[in-house]
C-alpha cells in the first residue's frame, strides 16, 4: 500500500507541475485573446519623373493616408496626403535640377497604425537653358472672366499676353515660381481671345508657351414677351432664359406696379422641370409689386471633380400667373440688382434683362 501511495503522490506532483506550466504567467499554450491589429505594410515606394515633374508613388496593403517629408540634407518640405487609398501618386514641388534629395514616407491606416520608409533620389539635369512651359489650361470660363494656369520647369516670372485679333494686352507677375495662375476679368461675352504664356528665369532667359485661343461664355439672358389680358382674366406669362451654361442657381426678381394686376403664383416651366431643377424659394408681395423666385439645379460630379449641371441651353424657366384688376398698361421690369445666376463654382453670372409690355384690356 505504501508503494502504491508513493507512486500516486509522484503522479499528483507531476500533474500539478504540468498545470503550473500550462496556466502560469509564463505559459504559452493556454487560452489567448484576439491578435492585436498589425501595422500597415508598404508594398512599394518609388520616385519617377512624369512630364518633367518628380512624383512619389507608393502602395500599401490597406487604405492609408500619407505624410511625405523631403529635402536636400534634411526633411524641410512636408506634403500631407489626406485621402486614404491603397495606392498614391503625388507630385513633389520646389525641387531644383541636378540635385540629390532624401525623403521619408509615413503611412497611417484608419486606426492610426503606421509604417515608414526612407529613400533618396536625384533630379535630372535641365535639358534646355530657358524655362519650359507645360500643363497650360483654361478653367472657370464665364461671360466676362477666365482662370489660366500653367507650370514651368524652373522658377520663373508669370507673363500672359492676350487680345482679340492680336496680343495687345499683358499681365505680369515678377515673383519667381514654378506654379503660375492668372485671373482675367473684364472680358466681353461670346468673344474669342488669343493667349500666350511666357516666363523669364533668374538669368533673364525667356521661355514661350504655344499660342492658343479661348472663347468666353455667352451672356445669359432673361426675358418675357408682350402680354395682353382682360380684367378678371388670369394668364401665365412665360419667363425665358437663354444661353445658359452650367447654371447651378438662378434668382428671378421682378416688379409689377400694384393696382392693374396681381401675381397669383409662380409656376414651374419645362426648362428647369426637364433638367431636374426645382424652385427653392418663392415670394410674392403684391402690395409692393415685388416677386422673387430662386431656382436650383443639381451639380454633377465625376469622383471629386465637378463636371457641370443639367441646366444648359434655354427655354421657359417658369411662369408668372397674373390676374387683371383694372384696364391700362402695367409697368413691369426685372430687378437688375436682384436678378442673377450662379455657376457651378458659385461665381455670379451676369444677365441681359428684357421685360415685355403688359396690357390689361376691358
Amino acid at each position: 500500500m505504501r508503494r502504491l501511495t508513493h507512486i500516486g503522490a509522484l503522479g499528483i506532483a507531476a500533474l500539478m507541475a504540468a498545470l503550473a506550466l500550462s496556466c502560469g504567467s509564463g505559459g504559452g499554450s493556454g487560452p489567448t485573446g484576439p491578435n492585436p491589429p498589425s501595422d500597415p505594410t508598404i508594398l512599394y515606394c518609388r520616385v519617377v519623373e512624369l512630364s518633367n515633374v518628380i512624383h512619389l508613388q507608393w502602395a500599401t496593403d490597406r487604405p492609408t493616408r500619407g505624410e511625405v517629408r523631403y529635402g536636400r540634407t534634411s526633411y524641410t518640405n512636408l506634403l500631407n496626403v489626406t485621402a486614404r487609398e491603397d495606392t498614391h501618386d503625388v507630385a513633389l514641388s520646389g525641387l531644383e535640377y541636378n540635385v540629390s534629395y532624401i525623403y521619408r514616407l509615413t503611412v497611417y491606416d484608419s486606426l492610426e497604425h503606421h509604417a515608414e520608409t526612407t529613400g533618396d533620389f536625384a533630379t535630372p539635369a535641365k535639358a534646355t537653358p530657358e524655362p519650359i512651359i507645360s500643363g497650360f489650361e483654361i478653367v472657370n470660363v464665364t461671360e466676362s472672366s477666365a482662370t489660366l494656369h500653367w507650370l514651368t520647369d524652373e522658377p520663373a516670372t508669370t507673363i500672359l499676353y492676350y487680345g482679340l485679333s492680336a496680343l495687345t494686352d499683358s499681365m505680369v507677375d515678377d515673383v519667381l515660381t514654378l506654379d503660375h495662375q492668372v485671373e482675367l476679368a473684364g472680358l466681353a461675352p461670346s468673344t474669342s481671345y488669343r493667349l500666350r504664356a511666357e516666363a523669364v528665369d533668374s538669368t533673364d532667359l525667356r521661355g514661350y508657351g504655344p499660342d492658343t485661343t479661348m472663347a468666353t461664355a455667352p451672356l445669359m439672358r432673361m426675358w418675357f414677351p408682350d402680354t395682353t389680358l382682360g380684367v378678371g382674366d388670369t394668364v401665365r406669362v412665360p419667363i425665358y432664359v437663354e444661353d445658359v451654361q452650367d447654371l447651378a442657381a438662378l434668382r428671378i426678381a421682378m416688379t409689377f406696379l400694384p393696382g392693374s394686376v396681381e401675381v397669383v403664383a409662380m409656376d414651374e416651366g419645362p426648362f428647369y422641370a426637364e433638367r431636374n431643377g426645382f424652385i427653392f424659394f418663392s415670394d410674392i408681395r403684391n402690395p409692393s409689386g415685388k416677386v422673387f423666385a430662386d431656382l436650383t439645379w443639381t451639380i454633377e460630379y465625376n469622383g471629386n471633380v465637378r463636371i457641370g449641371t443639367d441646366a444648359d441651353g434655354g427655354g421657359i424657366a417658369l411662369y408668372a400667373r397674373l390676374r387683371g384688376l383694372e384696364t391700362g398698361e402695367v409697368y413691369a421690369a426685372f430687378d437688375a440688382d436682384s436678378s442673377f445666376g450662379l455657376d457651378m463654382y458659385a461665381a455670379a453670372r451676369a444677365c441681359s434683362l428684357r421685360a415685355g409690355t403688359i396690357t390689361v384690356g376691358p
